[in-house]
């Protein structure tokens, strides 16, 4: 019995576990790789957790009670009118005459060509790892079986333990706690903008030999508006803006009176954020994903402009 035909059966067992839970569902293709086992599906209305949940119950439940599987071949077409509704298979992509079909014991029933195992209780468990909304209503959904679901899961309690840890609390309270610890960062995020907002209002420069330069680093600021306020201030003479929030985002401008691309000013710190930059000579924006380093970003630009002026 090898991995790849508990994985095999297990899909199909998942399969009709989610189109008892999400009605509709369509089944576009299976990849099952030693690392990865992921099952790419087609449904019109919204897959989440609760409803992944309750196919994975299903699921575990048809493999404890260790239902046969049955292989039949046979004329497509008597087979077809045979099994009637019940049976799956991609018919528009199904030339052969003859056809093979994989029964899991009154649950389900499929064309397949596919390796697999005599009974579900083979396949041992199967866990839902993750799943991922792919748009246009397609999905992507990552499982996988036996020993490699138990280390799965096992894993996944010592992730929460550490988590509970982190957050003081318990592991029957966590979801409450972080949907508080949610709601909290929300909040701070809304006081964070608003300074910031009033901050801009009352931003000053720094002269330096002869030319204006406003610097100043937001926290949570709409990148449109931070772009608008600096594009404004570059509008007076002998100016120079370079402006950073804390996600990690640049923009720097200077007014159209000074004669130097601000692009390769812009890239040196945006290169040390680990990003990068784009734009025009008098005005360009870029970032990076070490936004810890936006202090040291800013002020590396700042010593290549000295040179410069």
């Amino acid at each position: 019995m090898s991995e790849e035909s508990r994985a095999h059966s297990g899909e199909h067992v998942l399969f009709q576990s989610l189109s008892r839970v999400f009605k509709g569902i369509e089944s576009v293709k299976v990849v099952i790789k030693p690392d990865k086992k992921q099952l790419f599906v087609k449904y019109d209305g919204k897959i989440d957790w609760s409803g992944i949940l309750k196919a994975e119950k299903i699921a575990n439940r048809i493999i404890q009670e260790n239902r046969k599987i049955k292989i039949t071949v046979g004329n497509k077409e008597k087979l077809r009118k045979e099994y009637g509704d019940k049976l799956r298979g991609r018919w528009d992509l199904i030339e052969d005459k003859t056809i093979r079909i994989v029964e899991v014991e009154d649950f389900d029933y499929v064309a397949c060509k596919g390796e697999h195992v005599e009974s579900t209780g083979e396949i041992d468990l199967i866990i839902i790892k993750n799943f991922k909304n792919l748009g246009k209503g397609e999905y992507e959904i990552e499982y996988e079986v036996g020993e490699k679901a138990k280390e799965f899961l096992i894993e996944s309690k010592k992730i929460m333990m550490k988590v509970t840890e982190i957050l003081g609390t318990t592991p029957n309270k966590i979801e409450n706690t972080a949907k508080n610890l949610k709601e909290e960062i929300t909040r701070l995020r809304e006081n964070l903008k608003e300074a910031s907002k009033k901050a801009m209002e009352k931003l000053e420069y720094e002269e330096i030999r002869g030319v204006k330069l406003y610097s100043k680093i937001f926290d949570g600021l709409d990148r449109r508006e931070l772009m608008r306020k600096a594009a404004s201030l570059r509008g007076e003479k002998n100016t120079v803006v370079i402006f950073g929030d804390s996600s990690g985002l640049l923009v720097m401008g200077r007014s159209d009176d000074l004669n130097f691309n601000v692009i390769p000013l812009l890239e040196k710190g945006c290169n040390f954020l680990g990003g990068k930059c784009g734009g025009k000579q008098e005005f360009a924006f870029g970032g990076g994903f070490k936004s810890s380093n936006l202090n040291e970003a800013i002020d590396l630009i700042k010593k290549e402009l000295i040179k410069l002026l």
